[in-house]
């Protein structure tokens, strides 16, 4: 039995040395018969690009290619002028150029004597056209430059800009509180309605809640700085400020006359208060309101002169606040 298997085992190892060393064998020959096939594919592609080269180089045979084509075009295009004239000769159209010798064709007498009568009026009329053309480019042109210089006299000099630092850059006027309530989303602030005069009420919002009721705002006549420049405050555009007398703990808003009238402008005496800028920006009011405050009498004053209304002689008040500053 032992023997048996030994024989069997013998059988089966050469069988499989056997297997594996003709697959080998075949694998190697499939890659040599590849590689072979390679090569002349290589060889074929040399071949190809060698002759495109070649070709390249000799621009001869493209010169002669493109002769042959040029004298086809050629003959083609003279075939069609020698139609075109023929068909213009059966119309009776008149030929001025000879496509042969290729040169303009010389006019015939009976031409020349019928085209010479109308070259003259021709040139004549044109000669006309261009006289009274020329004639009233010139008058429009004068009037134009009579209308500048008459412009430039006209036109007034332009005021030097204010840049001083005082009340004059102030448009403040009176005003008319045609309704108050409280801001819907600050505590502190009143958004009032102000008649100034203009075509409708202007808005403005107040930090005055924490001073007086609304009672004691509606319908007073009070003074508003006109041209600050507009700011949102919590979302509401305000459109100017109210000018109160102001400490720490207390403040007031200031008073003009009861026989005072929305628009009213506010003077000082001194200063040229009718021309205020049209607009100025929170900076420029920070410089100008710390010479602004109430004397001894609460009376409002710039640098210690009176704040005016009307006539001159109506002045602005707090109801109780004195020497203190004007916000």
């Amino acid at each position: 039995m032992s023997c048996f298997r030994l024989t069997l085992v013998r059988h089966l190892f050469k069988r499989s040395y056997f297997s594996t060393t003709l697959t080998s064998f075949y694998q190697m020959e499939s890659i040599q018969e590849k590689a072979k096939k390679a090569d002349e594919r290589i060889q074929q592609l040399k071949s190809l690009i060698s002759n495109i080269g070649t070709r390249q180089l000799d621009p001869e045979v493209y010169y002669n290619v493109l002769q042959e084509e040029n004298k086809r075009l050629k003959s083609r295009v003279q075939s069609l002028v020698n139609e075109l004239t023929s068909l213009e000769n059966q119309q009776g159209v008149t030929q001025q150029y000879d496509f042969v010798n290729k040169v303009p064709k010389a006019p015939t007498q009976s031409n020349e004597q019928a085209e010479t009568p109308q070259a003259t009026p021709t040139a004549a009329a044109a000669t006309t056209t261009e006289s009274s053309v020329s004639g009233e480019q010139s008058k429009a042109k004068d009037k134009k430059e009579k209308k500048k210089t008459a412009a430039k006299e006209e036109k007034p000099a332009k005021p030097a800009a204010n840049t001083a630092i005082d009340i004059t850059r102030f448009d403040l006027r009176v005003g008319k509180i045609v309704s108050v309530e409280k801001h819907p989303d600050a505590d502190s602030l009143y958004v009032e309605k102000i008649d100034l005069g203009e075509e409708k009420p202007r808005t403005v919002c107040s930090g005055l809640v924490k001073h007086m009721q609304t009672t004691d705002l509606d319908q007073k006549l009070v003074i508003v700085l006109c041209n600050l420049k507009p700011a949102k405050m919590r979302g509401v555009m305000s459109e100017g400020m109210v000018m109160c007398a102001s400490t720490a703990d207390k403040v007031e808003v200031l008073e003009p006359p009861s026989d005072s009238k929305p628009g009213d402008r506010i003077e000082c005496e001194g200063y040229d208060c009718k021309s205020p800028d049209a607009q100025i920006k929170k900076e420029l009011s920070d410089q100008i309101l710390p010479d602004m405050s109430t004397n001894d009498k609460g009376e409002a004053t710039f640098k210690g002169i009176l704040w005016t209304v009307g006539n001159g002689k109506n002045v602005i008040k707090s109801k109780s606040l004195a020497n203190v500053p004007i916000k």
